[in-house]
């Protein structure tokens, strides 16, 4: 192989690792995306919106648990986004003895949103889980905001 050839195959291979790069951050940015979405009715009813943010891959079907510190007298909203297509969402939130205490929760395409109105200052958990029958691990970010 010339000299030339072997320099384009390289820059052609890196070419292809740099745009692979971009594409995970990009999706992994989407699903924050989406679940920004799923948020813009609640900013519209006067939610606050937090800045900090979970996300990852999970493998489709695997419950995921996040324990946060919640306060009486406030509503909370979240917000659970993917960028991935035909992925079923879920998410409850529980109290310390393992009572659902959301008040609403609504689906779409690429996200879902739970309201909860916690009776009590605590330690709740936010329970959610994505499945997809086309992908084994399903891209996630999980938002929230009060009120």
């Amino acid at each position: 192989m010339t000299r030339s050839w072997s320099r384009l195959l390289t820059a052609v291979a890196a070419c292809g690792l740099m745009l692979g790069a971009t594409f995970v951050y990009a999706t992994v940015d989407e699903s924050h995306d989406f679940a920004m979405q799923a948020a813009t009715p609640y900013v519209e009813q006067g939610f606050i919106v937090r800045e900090d943010y979970w996300n990852g891959e999970v493998k489709s079907g695997q419950k995921l648990q996040i324990t946060h510190q919640l306060f009486k007298g406030n509503e909370y909203a979240f917000w659970l986004g993917t960028s991935q297509k035909g992925v079923t969402l879920d998410m409850k939130v529980y109290d310390e003895k393992g009572q659902p205490v959301q008040i609403n929760a609504k689906a779409d395409e690429y996200f879902m949103s739970v309201r909860v109105n916690p009776p009590k200052t605590g330690t709740y958990k936010i329970v959610f889980e994505l499945k997809s029958k086309a992908e084994p691990g399903v891209l996630w970010a999980l938002a929230y905001g009060y009120r």
